[in-house]
């Protein structure tokens, strides 16, 4: 069989993933898999504190630990032994993965935190740290400074594309850093100089708009970017999480908390992502919070579904960049059926004679031909992967695609598609035969938005058209009604059973920074800025890539009401305060989760503010500072010395007055106000005065 070629023992095997088997097999075969180096990045969990001096024996660079969890970039052809040394417990990795690709205030409901309106003070993500790790960086763009154009907002930028010519940066194994903004600057773009998936999502999340109305949701927050590595199989699970870990590290080291949205995802296979979700534990926490995009695999049916009872059940597939692969689980021995088919100049369908049966429990060692289409079956246990590998084909203008089935009624058989596949309904009209017709759009989240620790955003409708740079109206196919889930965005209930997306946001032409160093924006451009002698972008793009910055930026609002959250908290406010758009949906459920993500309904519920309290200022002072000093004081610090008397009045969250006093002013800038008791909680101090600049009101934790 194709994955066990070469290992050293049967207990090496079980302790290596799906895929890093397949990557042991393909190398005694001499193959090389598209975008894999000699050294792979994998996962690795070892017994005890023997970790480092293994990898150090096997020839592996090690990139980060998490907990038990390091992550490393072994040598391929070293998999194996190091697998069955007895102190490795579990070897895993990820390839391929790929990018899930105004009015968005009004949906979310974010205004009014952005004006106070019934609260405290205003939030705009102050003091937070948004981190993302993506690709196609244009880190010049003035969405990236303040709204005036004066402040840089980019703390830090790792490059995997690095310059290995470059004198400035640090080289790290994730690439190459830049720390300073001089040096950002000096980057001024990723290497992916084409890319733009990261510059709009990190807009959308946290771009001040600066002279345009397309701001970002936290769009005071403070930003650090990561970039990935593109292309076929570059893009690994194990050093997606290290590049999370560096934000994270970042913002602790800084005193901040830090939310990351991550719009990239991998296929599901069973077994695949153990250590990958103990990582994701691992590297979040309070204050740190991980959102990730649901999908955008809806669009064509995914799964199929064969029941004990049902003798066949199948589809045909189709074929994107020469090749498909259909994922199967079952328990119960099946055959597998594949057949060629071909498509006519009048979409007139002709089933070929020929056709080849896999049988389940006796599969073929090395690869079938049927038609110049390649086929291999690799099995793990209950779950098999089918893969299809063709040139393609142009035969006196007919197209062939091919048909798979499961067949035997004793079996219950899940299938399901790769990320960069989908299944084709052919049904009864067509070929007479409704055997290929069983195929649904469900089951198509994929990881880590499948996984229970992260937060998984699906996309909403909530604009439907938009005119571009040259006047000509964009649309999308079959998108039709704003305010509902978008045709693309990937529903549950995920393969092990979990209910997800957890909750949506919009993601459906969402207008924000494009890349200026992009030759052509295409027809999603909307329209440019000029900053700094240079034209910048504004481009509207649509997925759950999109949705997920926008949740992520509602998270950092609600960071910094409180910098101690933690993902699970999150999924409590989420699930206490989105609403439903569709009434006769249970609660949650696989199209919208919890609902509507709600930045202002979440925000009330942190503070305990569900109402305006009387007489208590919506924004802050311009011309004070309001501080705690210790467990017992307010420090108040004015611009200049104050020339009228001021009250400060200290109040609960919930609007009991706590104290209040009168200061007259003396020649000082900086007064103390005692609260009156210890406080280890939240307090709302209001301070009125005809002072200009000093009436407002601030929360302060003790």
């Amino acid at each position: 069989m194709l994955f066990c070629t070469g290992l050293t023992t049967v207990h090496a095997g079980q302790k290596m993933s799906f895929t890093v088997r397949q990557l042991c097999a393909e190398y005694q075969q001499g193959l090389r898999r598209a975008g894999c180096e000699a050294k792979v990045p994998v996962f690795v969990k070892f017994k005890d504190q023997s970790g480092e001096q293994l990898l150090d024996k096997y020839g592996c660079d090690m990139v980060t630990r998490i907990g038990a969890v390091y992550i490393a970039n072994v040598p391929t052809d070293r998999l194996a032994a190091m697998a069955a040394e007895d102190d490795v417990v579990r070897i895993e990795t990820q390839l391929g993965g790929r990018p899930l690709l105004d009015v968005t205030p009004q949906w979310i409901k974010s205004q009014p935190v952005y004006a106070g309106t019934k609260l405290p003070q205003a939030y705009t993500g102050s003091g937070v740290l948004l981190g993302i790790v993506d690709m196609g960086f244009d880190l010049t763009h003035p969405t990236f400074y303040n709204a005036d154009g004066t402040k840089y907002r980019v703390r830090g930028f790792v490059d995997d594309y690095y310059n290995a010519d470059e004198t400035i940066g640090t080289l790290t194994p994730l690439g190459r850093e830049y720390m300073t903004e001089s040096d950002i600057l000096a980057k001024a773009h990723s290497g992916d100089i084409e890319g733009y998936h990261g510059t709009h999502c990190l807009s959308i999340a946290a771009g001040s708009g600066y002279d345009t109305e397309y701001r970002g949701v936290a769009y005071e927050a403070d930003l650090f970017a990561v970039s990935t590595r593109t292309g076929a199989g570059a893009i690994a699970s194990p050093t997606e999480v290290a590049r999370m870990k560096r934000i994270f590290d970042y913002a602790e080291a800084n005193h901040q908390p830090c939310v990351i949205t991550y719009s990239i995802g991998f296929d599901y296979i069973p077994g695949d992502s153990e250590l990958y979700q103990e990582a994701l534990q691992g590297v979040q926490g309070p204050g740190k919070v991980l959102v990730v995009a649901a999908g955008n695999s809806n669009t064509y049916p995914t799964y199929i579904e064969k029941p004990v009872g049902v003798e066949v059940a199948g589809s045909a597939v189709r074929t994107i960049d020469d090749k498909s692969k259909v994922y199967i689980i079952s328990d119960q021995p099946f055959h597998l059926k594949m057949i060629t088919i071909k498509i006519s100049e009048g979409n007139e369908f002709i089933l070929k004679s020929d056709s080849i049966v896999f049988d389940s429990e006796h599969l073929p060692a090395d690869t079938t031909v049927l038609n110049g289409h390649h086929a291999i079956v690799t099995r793990q246990g209950n779950f098999f992967a089918f893969t299809n590998r063709c040139a393609p084909k142009e035969l006196n203008g007919h197209e062939e695609l091919v048909l798979v089935c499961a067949e035997g009624s004793n079996a219950a058989v899940r299938m399901y598609v790769d990320l960069h596949s989908s299944f084709l309904n052919f049904g009864k009209e067509a070929l007479n035969d409704g055997r290929f017709c069983a195929a649904e759009r469900s089951h198509n989240v994929g990881v880590p938005a499948n996984l229970e620790d992260v937060l998984t955003v699906g996309a909403l409708a909530g604009r439907l058209k938009v005119n571009n740079i040259e006047g000509k109206e964009v649309t999308r196919k079959n998108e039709t009604q704003e305010g509902v889930i978008t045709k693309f965005s990937s529903v549950g209930p995920t393969l092990d059973g979990l209910t997800k997306p957890d909750v949506v946001a919009p993601g459906l032409f969402i207008i924000a920074a494009g890349n200026s160093y992009n030759k052509s924006q295409g027809t999603s451009h909307i329209s440019n800025s000029t900053f700094k002698g240079r034209e910048y972008p504004w481009i509207a793009l649509s997925g759950t890539s999109m949705a997920t910055p926008c949740a992520a930026g509602v998270v950092a609002l609600w960071l910094q009401a409180d910098p101690t959250l933690t993902p699970e908290k999150v999924k409590d406010i989420i699930k206490a305060t989105s609403h439903q758009v569709v009434a006769d949906l249970p609660t949650p459920n696989n199209t919208y989760g919890y609902g509507l993500i709600d930045a202002y309904a979440g925000l009330c519920k942190i503070l305990g503010v569900e109402t305006a309290i009387p007489g208590v200022s919506t924004h802050q002072p311009s011309a004070l500072d309001i501080r705690p000093q210790g467990d017992s004081q307010v420090a108040l610090r004015f611009a200049s010395a104050p020339r009228h008397p001021f009250t400060v009045r200290l109040f609960t969250l919930n609007g009991q007055l706590m104290g209040e006093q009168t200061l007259h002013p003396t020649d000082a800038t900086s007064y103390s106000v005692a609260l009156p008791h210890p406080s280890q909680g939240v307090v709302l101090v209001q301070v009125d005065s005809h002072e200009p600049g000093v009436t407002g009101s601030s929360i302060l934790r003790f």
